[in-house]
């Protein structure tokens, strides 16, 4: 990507702390964007800060818990009075748990869809009424997960994910009056620092195969991707998904040769 692909413009991620918020981050910083990050532990967020600083760039560290309306304009007006306008926004923010279908309470479903499902409309109205309709312009990314199947012991999370791709389909119609598009990103399992510490290996070998490329994806591949759909290059692109996962997607219940 060029340095100043993004020279100008102001993106905000939330999750920015660690794995693919982080990534985003940094790969929209080295197109030459600012960038704001939010999330609620100040720490990882200071040190996406210094990452991107690092590298030459401008960044925001926000600490902002996305399930408050409350704290979603205060932490937003921050980000516009000291980096500018929204152009790009990353819904990353989310969070799920593994549990027998039966087993998941209706308080459990409804904190997986309220930090998933609830926030990113929050936050994507928010901007969208701030920065982008205002101006005719902006890209909204929302995060979702692949396969795009049903998944044992996760149907809280996979309703959840459903739910931002048609989200995003939907907005991308009726916010296109007003040029804002919106792309659903759908990553595999990715080997995140997350991912190996919460997992064991055996799990970890596991999901690799599955994956008919026979390695699992990293942050930096998804990151690369949003920071491309923010260029002009990307600029025709609205209303669909984009799977990153290796294949695993289309493989459904195919053998790999």
């Amino acid at each position: 990507m060029r340095h100043d692909a993004l020279e100008g413009k102001v993106a905000l991620v939330t999750g920015g702390g660690t794995g693919i918020g982080r990534a985003a981050a940094l790969a929209l910083a080295a197109a030459g964007a600012d960038v704001a990050v939010w999330g609620r532990r100040p720490e990882p967020l200071t040190e996406t800060a210094k990452l991107v600083e690092h590298a030459g760039g401008r960044c925001v560290a926000l600490p902002c818990d996305v399930r408050e309306p409350d704290e979603v304009r205060a932490a937003l007006d921050t980000v516009v009075d000291r980096l500018g306008d929204v152009d790009v926004l990353v819904n990353n923010a989310g969070g799920q748990f593994m549990a027998p279908a039966e087993e998941i309470s209706v308080n459990g479903w409804r904190a997986v869809h309220r930090l998933s499902v609830e926030s990113a409309w929050s936050v994507s109205r928010e901007v969208a009424n701030r920065s982008m309709i205002p101006r005719g312009s902006g890209l909204i990314v929302f995060m979702a997960f692949s396969p795009r199947r049903g998944i044992p012991r996760m149907v809280h999370a996979t309703a959840a994910r459903a739910a931002l791709e048609n989200l995003a389909a939907g907005l991308a119609i009726d916010w296109s009056r007003y040029g804002i598009r919106a792309v659903t990103v759908a990553p595999g399992t990715i080997l995140t620092e997350g991912l190996e510490e919460q997992y064991p290996p055996d799990a970890i070998d596991g999901w690799t195969r599955m994956v008919p490329l026979g390695r699992l994806g990293t942050p930096d591949e998804v990151a690369e991707l949003v920071a491309f759909l923010a260029t002009p290059a990307g600029s025709y692109i609205t209303g669909t998904t984009i799977v990153v996962d290796g294949g695993v997607d289309a493989w459904g219940n195919g053998p790999i040769t």
